[in-house]
């Protein structure tokens, strides 16, 4: 074979390889068309369309961003929508009187507990008293300092930092406040409560207590807390990888505890004095504040130990008070002394003022729990003996001198029993001359109608006395039952209109004997008086009474609103920054050419701080009834502002939620119609590709045949 033949042979081959690959290569193309949908992925192939492609592939991009950033936009506006759509239904359903009534409803008083009834019986009047606050009244009773024994101090405490004191004798004062005894509370958030007390008895030291509080105003304040509690939970909304109402603090939850508060807790000691050996405990951090009387001092400990350093002020009771001492400038004082200089390290301010330990904490939201009690000491029990009596008898004839013998007087004697006495104690014993059931003896007249008509009228002599701090002090040392004997003598002594009968007795025994004898002319009387003797053990039982005092609303003609970057007190970031710009930030997004939308809204925006500030006044207001309509007036007044001004801004979202759902709509269909127009540029006749596809791949078949048959055909076969 020549050499020309061979190389004409072997260009054959390799037009065949390139016949071969260029039927690939249509093969290709045009499979691709069939798959993409489109003539050619080079822009070089449209030609003359080239430029006009370019410019509607641009305007897909650009609108396919702003629908995505509304996409990412719009469930936050969304969900903004629905918390705006609850809050302005709450404010709303909130000035309905089911919810927030105009009165606070009738209080409920407990029955007085009274701890000796026989030496003090206390009973209210709620129709004529005028109650301000809930609290826990207590009213003691001790021997007055001044006026004539019988005398009683009267002391009401609300146990919130009001008291209220006056100076009775039942026997000698009668009501004089349109009946009963008005008592008016000042000090503490209870000021201005009238108590109309009426004492059935008083007769010896003692106390009692009841509680007054408001069920329908309860049940309002507790309605008000679950609405502030909703109002966080709703404003401290997440979705996605934020808050929604932070602001572009994303991830700082905003809102905190709307109920918080700092806590305001009073501790008082209701008592007006302190015995030896009484005993009083107070618990607060952690810590036990005790004191002890013990006669000379006030002995103060921390968690059972002398304080060292510093050392706390102490309280000597001065010599010749014995060992009693008023609690208001000692107790508390000097527990409160113990706190505040015990290196204890609270959290919290410690005052005190009027025996009322006041504590505040430093920081709302942090409560702190306190607790106190009191253990008096051993109380004195006395009794009086039952009167024995040795009658009287009429004159007669001694038969054996025959001369006259006088009648003999009648004769009548008891005894106090026991040995020291207390302080309150009263000992008393009423001589009856006459028939009780027979005042002016005329069932006697009318029954013996012959004896003559001189009988004394029923006529009852009752002596008391009680045992006061004055006299139980030096100099009088009344400190037992023949002193306390003693001066019931002279109590009797100093009767007017004296009574027929004289009194003498030695030490603790008394003895009282008529002035007259048996009357002849009245043979059928057998007794001229009789006796009866009691001792009402006083009690100067001390109590304490711990509460933490409602809340306490913001000035009601000062409302607080803050604007940017002030925070409200209600935000999380409040205690620590008070200040903060992004608190109040707005997302914003691009939904058009030059059209930038800021949307959402934040925690701090005025109509929440409104709306918020007028549930606690309501709060404010079924916590302290007797504010009640001052504060549910401006309550109300505050949320019918509120919810107009969450409509406004409910207003505002909801029209942004319809904008870029437009914005949306608009872009999507101009995509549709943009991407139609570049189908009609880009786009293939599916059937005729199909169709050329079909042939380009039957003559690529048949080109492979021919190749597989010349296969064995070599560069090297043709050289050899």
């Amino acid at each position: 074979m020549s050499t020309i033949t061979q190389v004409g042979s072997y260009a054959k081959y390799l037009g065949l390889v390139r016949n071969l690959t260029a039927g690939q290569q249509k093969v290709d193309d045009l499979s691709q068309q069939l798959t993409t949908g489109k003539k050619s992925v080079d822009l070089n192939a449209y030609g003359a369309e080239t430029q006009k492609l370019l410019e509607l592939r641009a305007e897909l991009v650009k609108r396919d961003n702003y629908v995505q950033q509304i996409d990412t936009a719009l469930p936050r506006v969304k969900a903004s929508d629905v918390v705006l759509d609850q809050l302005e239904k709450m404010a709303t359903d909130w000035q309905s009187n089911n919810l927030m009534p105009f009165q606070p409803g009738p209080p409920s008083i407990t029955s007085p507990f009274n701890a000796k009834p026989d030496a003090m019986s206390v009973t209210v009047d709620p129709d004529k008293s005028k109650l301000t606050q809930n609290a826990r009244y207590t009213v003691t009773a001790v021997p007055s300092q001044n006026g004539e024994n019988g005398t009683f101090d009267i002391t009401v405490s609300d146990g919130l930092g009001g008291k209220s004191t006056r100076t009775l004798n039942l026997k000698t004062v009668p009501p004089n406040d349109g009946g009963g005894y008005n008592f008016a509370i000042t000090g503490g958030p209870g000021e201005g409560a009238v108590l109309n007390l009426n004492f059935d008895k008083l007769q010896a030291a003692s106390s009692s207590s009841f509680t007054v509080t408001w069920p329908q105003a309860d049940q309002t304040r507790e309605r008000v807390e679950g609405a502030l509690r909703d109002i966080r939970q709703m404003l401290n909304e997440r979705f996605g990888d934020r808050y929604l109402f932070a602001g572009s603090r994303y991830s700082t939850e905003p809102v905190g505890d709307l109920l918080a508060q700092k806590q305001t807790s009073k501790v008082t000691f209701n008592g007006p004095m302190t015995e030896k050996d009484d005993y009083y405990e107070l618990k607060v951090g952690g810590h036990i504040i005790s004191c002890m009387n013990n006669g000379t001092s006030l002995d103060v400990f921390i968690d059972g130990q002398i304080p060292q350093s510093p050392t706390p002020p102490s309280y000597t009771i001065p010599s010749g008070v014995a060992s009693t001492v008023n609690v208001a400038s000692a107790i508390a004082q000097t527990m409160a002394s113990a706190i505040q200089f015990g290196n204890l390290n609270l959290p919290m301010i410690v005052s005190q003022a009027n025996g009322i330990i006041t504590m505040v904490g430093n920081d709302p939201g942090k409560p702190f729990d306190v607790t106190a009690r009191v253990q008096n000491r051993t109380t004195i029990e006395n009794t009086a003996s039952t009167p024995t009596s040795s009658p009287a008898t009429l004159p007669s004839i001694d038969p054996v001198t025959l001369l006259p013998v006088p009648g003999t007087p009648q004769i009548d004697s008891f005894s106090l029993n026991g040995v020291n006495v207390d302080i309150g104690d009263t000992f008393e014993f009423t001589v009856a001359v006459g028939d009780p059931d027979d005042p002016y003896n005329q069932k006697h007249y009318n029954e013996y109608p012959h004896e003559p008509r001189d009988l004394p009228p029923y006529r009852e002599y009752t002596v008391r006395y009680t045992v006061t701090e004055k006299d139980y002090n030096p100099p009088n040392n009344v400190m037992d039952v023949t002193q306390v004997a003693a001066k019931l003598r002279e109590q009797f002594g100093k009767l007017d209109p004296a009574p027929p009968i004289t009194i003498g007795g030695v030490g603790p025994a008394i003895e009282l004997t008529s002035t007259n004898t048996l009357d002849p002319n009245h043979p059928t009387r057998q007794q001229l008086f009789s006796t009866s003797a009691k001792v009402i053990n006083g009690s100067i039982e001390n109590t304490v009474t711990v509460a933490t005092l409602p809340p306490e609303a913001d000035p009601i003609t000062d409302i607080p609103y803050v604007n940017p970057p002030d925070l409200p007190f209600y935000d999380n970031e409040y205690l620590t920054k008070r200040q903060n710009a992004k608190a109040f930030d707005k997302a914003a997004v691009t939904a058009d050419d030059g059209f930038s939308l800021t949307y959402g809204v934040t925690s701090d925006d005025r109509a929440f701080q409104k709306l918020i500030t007028a549930f606690r006044m309501a709060r404010v207001a079924a916590s302290n009834p007797g504010k009640y309509e001052e504060y549910i007036g401006k309550s109300r007044e505050l949320m019918a502002q509120a919810k107009d001004e969450v409509r406004s801004v409910h207003a505002k979202v909801a029209s942004d939620l319809s904008t870029l759902e437009q914005k949306s709509s608009a872009h999507k269909d101009a995509m549709a119609t943009v991407t139609e127009r570049v189908a009609k540029i880009e786009g293939i006749d599916e059937t005729e590709v199909a169709a050329r596809l079909r042939a380009s791949m039957n003559a690529l078949e048949a080109a492979y045949t021919v190749a597989g048959q010349t296969q064995k055909l070599s560069l090297l076969n043709y050289i050899a």
